[in-house]
């Protein structure tokens, strides 16, 4: 268990981008038209692609630095 507890505060502010990265591909997937991956429309993969950014943004404005506890 103290491995586990380890492994996963090293991972500190790495999941957000992990988690930005992966809304990121799925908008420049629908974007793109690629095999129809989200077929409700260019707009919905650009939206992703936004959000993503944002999400990306906000990670890095806050106060706890990516990869350390406090």
């Amino acid at each position: 268990m103290a491995f586990l507890k380890r492994w996963l505060a090293r991972l500190k502010g790495w999941r957000t981008l992990a988690f930005s990265l992966l809304v990121a591909a799925l908008g420049v997937a629908q974007a793109t038209d690629w095999a129809s991956v989200i077929p409700d429309g260019p707009a919905k993969g650009w939206w992703l692609f936004a959000i993503a950014l944002m999400v990306a943004w906000l990670r890095v404005i806050t106060d706890t630095p990516v990869g350390r506890g406090r």
